[in-house]
């Protein structure tokens, strides 16, 4: 489990030596979470860092009626996942953070990391890299929001999450694209009607 992070963690500062990632092995713990599992509930202080070895991760807001839930993002294998804010603000999450399957978690608290930084200063480069990462990966939504219709976010979910996106529940998605499940199947034999236009097309 540890050999997928240590890969992923020279990719971003390929000078980190076997002292720096031994001392980070040490710091962190295996977590199995169940499919609806919880990582971070909203409200509770995010002190805690996720590496996922198995699995996704979503985090979500739940709306001022209590009952909708927006999602914000999703996290897949080889990917940091925490609450960037509450991590940052020391403040407690306004979202939650829930696997969608069963999920595999190397778990890293923010006073090991506080630690490492002090110790070494590769490990407060990675640190800075994977909290980067994070802000990345919200403000994709962000944008996506800002700047396209929900065809045109559709279409860019299924770029961006090539690789997952069979793997999440339709609902969820719906939740992500800011739709209703309805307006997504819409979505969904619009976009298949293209892609069957597109290819009569290339094969004329």
């Amino acid at each position: 489990m540890y050999d997928s992070f240590k890969k992923l963690a020279l990719s971003f500062v390929p000078d980190i030596n076997e002292k720096e990632l031994k001392a980070i092995e040490k710091k962190f713990k295996p977590l199995s979470l169940k499919k609806g599992d919880y990582f971070l509930k909203a409200g509770q202080f995010a002190n805690e860092i996720a590496f996922i070895y198995k699995g996704i991760l979503r985090t979500y807001v739940t709306l001022e009626d209590g009952v909708t839930e927006a999602t914000n993002n999703f996290a897949f294998e080889n990917m940091i996942c925490s609450s960037a804010a509450s991590l940052i603000e020391k403040s407690p999450s306004f979202e939650s953070i829930q696997a969608v399957e069963a999920t595999q978690l190397l778990v890293i608290s923010s006073e090991d990391l506080e630690y490492l930084y002090q110790k070494y200063h590769r490990c407060e480069r990675l640190g800075r890299i994977f909290v980067e990462q994070l802000l990345v990966e919200q403000d994709y939504r962000l944008r996506w929001f800002i700047e396209k219709n929900a065809q045109q976010r559709y279409e860019s979910f299924l770029a961006h999450f090539a690789n997952y996106h069979q793997r999440i529940p339709k609902y969820l998605v719906a939740s992500y694209l800011g739709i209703t499940p309805e307006s997504l199947s819409r979505l969904r034999q619009q976009y298949k009607k293209q892609e069957q236009t597109s290819v009569k097309i290339e094969s004329a």
